[in-house]
């Protein structure tokens, strides 16, 4: 059974990490080991704050390891970063194009880094529901009626 899931994590294309509830690192394939090796303070952090939802530089794609409503970790697997490799959208030109305000190009450009509701709301010293409304001004400037559509609208541009 352990073979198997090194052999599944091999396989995987991106550094790939097995990690804690609280994101303390357990196992990595290949890729995630030569990451650590370069940057694993930063990793780490990025790590713990990925399960916490907080902002961070890196963008991970966590899945539960057990119950969902309490798993007991994690299987991170490191993304290519849009704004490493040239794909990030222009926020200033998104922003001339949709005629934003400042206040919701700021929610926007959270929003573009995975961050949560919660997690603006903190960011900008604002309350939740004046991200809610935010966001919901966004939807309608941009043509779209949820968060993923938002985002894949904003890549498209």
């Amino acid at each position: 059974m352990i073979d198997a899931f090194e052999t599944a994590l091999s396989m995987i294309p991106h550094p790939t990490f097995v990690i804690g509830r609280g994101g303390e690192l357990l196992h990595a394939n290949a890729q995630g080991e030569q990451l650590l090796v370069r940057e694993r303070v930063d990793i780490q952090r990025s790590l713990v704050q990925a399960v916490r939802g907080e902002l961070h530089d890196h963008v991970w794609r966590l899945t539960s390891l057990g119950d969902a409503l309490r798993p007991v970790g994690f299987i991170a697997v490191l993304e290519p970063n849009p704004a490493r490799s040239g794909a990030a959208p222009d926020l200033q030109s998104v922003s001339g194009r949709w005629k934003l305000t400042a206040r919701q190009a700021e929610v926007l450009e959270l929003v573009a880094r995975g961050a949560t509701n919660a997690t603006i709301a903190d960011a900008l010293g604002i309350k939740k529901r004046t991200v809610e409304f935010h966001l919901s001004a966004l939807f309608d400037k941009a043509g779209v009626d949820n968060r993923a559509t938002l985002i894949a609208r904003l890549l498209a541009l």
